[in-house]
């Protein structure tokens, strides 16, 4: 197959929704519920990391919030404003009235950013990486700053490589590790004084990841997960973006085995001349087949890993349609 013709193939594929089969379930990754139908049971569960140190899980996604002197550094803010809500009142069950003043989103996808309007529009400053400003202005409904401005915006901390936000006994380094990821641009928050890091989605652990992102990369995604491994980064806890709060080296660990061992099936069937149109069959990894997440994405990834292992770009997809086998 051809360059052309495969990039072809893989349009079709992604443009057009496939046939579900008959007990397939379609699920939106990413997606915000219909905010006319509240989820009335949601639970958040909330786990103490070091004194002021707290991660949460919020539907099926984790966010975390640091006390630092008399404000709170949130760091992503869950996919909507309802769930936005009911986090700011288990924030307020434990930290207290202290204002949220920065909001840091470890990368541009809709279920971490969404319910950062909430905070911003009390007054929260926004911490992102330089290369999804953009987007997150966009997801949020802020203007775009106005042509031929010149200063910095006080709403808006730009990260390039890293900024330290905090006194030096409670200090965050938000830091871009300098490879594209899970997309682009991800940032991930290390208190080194805790021994904690928040890895966002460059680690989901024993959940698979969502491979599907424009600006994915395998290659980089595997550096920076060797980056967090090393001695650099010193965390007795990881909270991922998705699965479970683990050791670095379990956590870590558990995400670059998923990467290698989903690059490795794809390079050997795609070399084996195995059409790609029959990943459901090629593509299976049994060792995960439990793992949360494994219906909805997983073949999805190796469809596209197909493609990446042959050479080929695929344009990727910033939000998913998924089906549950």
């Amino acid at each position: 197959m051809n360059l052309a013709a495969a990039v072809a193939a893989f349009l079709a594929l992604n443009a057009l929704p496939a046939a579900p089969h008959a007990s397939a379930q379609v699920w939106y990754m990413g997606q915000a519920p219909d905010q006319s139908k509240p989820d009335t049971t949601l639970t958040i569960s909330v786990h103490k990391l070091a004194t002021g140190v707290y991660a949460a899980r919020v539907r099926y996604g984790w966010v975390g919030w640091i006390e630092q002197g008399k404000g709170i550094v949130l760091i992503d803010a869950a996919m909507d404003d309802y769930a936005a809500r009911s986090l700011e009142d288990s924030i307020r069950a434990r930290s207290g009235p202290k204002p949220i003043t920065h909001v840091v989103l470890t990368h541009a996808h809709e279920d971490h950013v969404r319910g950062a309007k909430r905070f911003m529009d009390q007054g929260a400053i926004l911490v992102v990486q330089e290369q999804n400003l953009a987007v997150v202005d966009s997801m949020l409904g802020r203007p775009a700053p106005a042509e031929g401005a010149k200063g910095k915006d006080p709403s808006t901390i730009v990260v390039k490589r890293i900024h330290k936000l905090g006194p030096p006994d409670r200090v965050a380094e938000i830091i871009w590790l300098g490879h594209p990821a899970h997309t682009a641009s991800d940032l991930i928050v290390y208190l080194p004084k805790q021994k904690v890091l928040f890895a966002g989605d460059v680690v989901s652990n024993r959940s698979v990841p969502w491979m599907l992102d424009p600006g994915m990369t395998v290659p980089g995604w595997r550096a920076s997960v060797d980056s967090i491994m090393t001695a650099r980064f010193d965390a007795d806890s990881l909270v991922p973006g998705h699965g479970r709060i683990g050791s670095k080296r379990d956590a870590a660990g558990w995400m670059k085995r998923y990467l290698l061992d989903s690059w490795e099936r794809a390079a050997y069937y795609s070399s084996a001349g195995t059409k790609v149109t029959s990943f459901k069959d090629w593509g299976d990894l049994g060792a995960y087949t439990d793992v949360e997440f494994y219906k909805q994405t997983h073949f999805m990834n190796m469809r596209r890993l197909w493609y990446e292992t042959q050479g080929i770009k695929t344009p990727g997809r910033p939000r998913a349609r998924a089906l549950q086998w």
